[in-house]
């Protein structure tokens, strides 16, 4: 019987010095475990998973594509030139000669129609 505990003892003392080395987080710091039981076990209660929903991305709507409006000019009316009024030759009677041959005229001017 002292046997035995003697060997519990050891290995008591040899998992105590190896599972602070071996199973120690960065957090946590030395941890004893005791385990007695059948069955899985966890160190440490599982976290709670969130299924995240499906991704929604906010796009904006299409843009909305109109056609450029026709525009129609105002109807411009023009009006009719006047007819070519008649050609005249003025004839100077006191000099008996033509305009711009005769630059002044001493009696009144004589419209003569062109040929």
């Amino acid at each position: 019987m002292r046997r035995m505990a003697s060997v519990g003892m050891i290995a008591a003392a040899v998992l105590l010095l190896v599972v602070p080395l071996s199973h120690a987080g960065p957090r946590r710091g030395a941890e004893v475990d005791v385990f007695i039981g059948v069955g899985p076990t966890y160190r440490y209660a599982p976290p709670p998973y969130y299924v995240y929903p499906p991704p929604y991305y906010a796009y904006p709507p299409p843009p909305v594509v109109y056609s450029a409006p026709v525009v129609v000019p105002p109807p411009v009316y023009v009006t009719a030139p006047p007819p070519p009024s008649p050609a005249y030759w003025y004839y100077c009677p006191s000099y008996g000669a033509y305009y711009p041959n005769v630059p002044s005229c001493p009696a009144p001017w004589v419209p003569v129609p062109a040929r």
